[in-house]
């Protein structure tokens, strides 16, 4: 039986300490989803490739296995509210860069894979570093509203994001949308000061030493086979997922020619989808373990694409996206709540660097596959093996007794 609990997120947004967090991690990431859509579509629209777009996607994507290896002692030595306040006024700085150099003549398209990957490196601090703050800044029993709305904070942008900034690329251009992300780095360093936690990186028993190697993180998630299930399961979907972002640009074009408005409406789909599960998963309560619950999702998740081979009907399409992001939202919700259990908390950064540094990494080896082997297969068979690659783990996992048992308490 499943049990709506609204409350739970009443109570958890009179904390004025995660409310400070929430509003400025949200405001950013509207800001990185308007960027991420404006810079796709000026690759596109100057390039007219899917090798382009794969290689952008490899841009935004691969320097996060880089970043994960360092982002996670960083978190850890010098705390999650520290490092991520440096991080946003860092990426405030860079990206303020893309319109000067519009503005000027100078901009190419080389330099758009230099700011994706610049992204890329530096993004594996704020999404460790969510997850390793909000335990300090919430009760245990409030960790799933708590991971939802973290989740709320990526699809709630992503359903805002892509369609304002298919009107805004039509209006201001491309290069200028990447300004609102610009300010947003800034404002959500300001919150971040705002945020009152107890920073482990003060404490005077660091200086003996709590610098923990990452093979420690390694162990801990081979050891565990909830982690490691977990892992391995989103690491494939991701593949798959990164696979969409090339694909998915030219199905837009297939339903409207050269219309930044449809492929905004598209990706609004999937984020729409997104935030009525990722809403959902953080006050329903099911008799039925989060195990359980993450392996039918995925399962779910890569059936929802098979609408997409229906053609280039918007409306089929629109669905399958809707449905996809329905399924996939609450897999990171239900599954972090299950690692922050797990994990200790003077290691939290570094394992959560190194779990979504392994998931993250998956997303380039998709991208950079779809853009090479669609202009040979076709856009049909590339799909079809995104939906196997992003399904078939979901019951591999369900054969894992650890996982189909863990979470029972929920």
């Amino acid at each position: 039986m499943a049990k709506l609990q609204l409350n739970s997120y009443r109570d958890i947004l009179s904390n004025k300490n995660f409310l400070a967090f929430w509003s400025g991690f949200t405001l950013s990431s509207v800001g990185d989803s308007l960027t991420r859509v404006a810079l796709t579509w000026l690759v596109f629209e100057e390039t007219k490739s899917a090798q382009a777009l794969g290689i952008l996607t490899v841009a935004y994507t691969a320097p996060i296995l880089l970043g994960g290896f360092i982002a996670g002692p960083l978190l850890d030595r010098f705390g999650a509210r520290r490092v991520m306040i440096v991080d946003n006024l860092i990426r405030g700085l860079v990206f303020a860069l893309i319109p000067i150099l519009s503005a000027l003549g100078r901009l190419e398209i080389w330099h758009v894979y230099v700011f994706a990957a610049v992204y890329g490196a530096l993004l594996m601090i704020s999404l460790a570093g969510g997850p390793t703050l909000i335990p300090s800044l919430v009760k245990e029993d409030q960790l799933d509203t708590a991971n939802a709305m973290e989740t709320l904070s990526y699809t709630v942008s992503n359903v805002i994001g892509p369609p304002l900034a298919g009107l805004l690329i039509v209006w201001i251009g491309s290069t200028n949308v990447v300004i609102f992300d610009a300010v947003s780095y800034f404002i959500f360093a300001i919150t971040l000061l705002l945020v009152s936690v107890q920073e482990p990186a003060t404490e005077s028993h660091e200086s003996e030493t709590t610098w923990y190697g990452i093979m420690d993180a390694v162990r801990l998630m081979i050891r565990n086979k909830v982690l490691l299930s977990t892992t391995l399961m989103f690491m494939a979907a991701n593949v798959g997922l990164g696979a969409l972002t090339v694909f998915l640009p030219l199905v837009s074009n297939q339903i409207a020619e050269n219309s930044s408005q449809v492929f905004g409406a598209l990706l609004g789909a999937l984020a729409l989808g997104e935030v009525l599960s990722a809403w959902l998963a953080g006050s329903l309560t099911m008799n039925i373990t989060l195990g359980k619950r993450i392996a039918l999702a995925q399962i779910l998740s890569g059936v929802s694409l098979l609408f997409l081979l229906i053609g280039a009907k918007f409306w089929a399409v629109a669905l399958g996206l809707f449905l996809l992001g329905f399924f996939s939202a609450p897999l990171t919700i239900w599954a972090q709540t299950l690692r922050m259990q797990v994990i200790p908390p003077d290691m939290r950064g570094r394992t959560f660097a190194l779990l979504r540094t392994l998931m993250q990494g998956a997303t380039p080896l998709g991208g950079a596959l779809a853009g090479f082997l669609l202009p040979v297969w076709g856009i049909q068979w590339i799909i079809g093996l995104s939906s196997l690659v992003i399904g078939l783990p979901g019951g591999a996992g369900l054969q894992v007794t650890e996982l189909r048992q863990a979470g029972r308490e929920f």
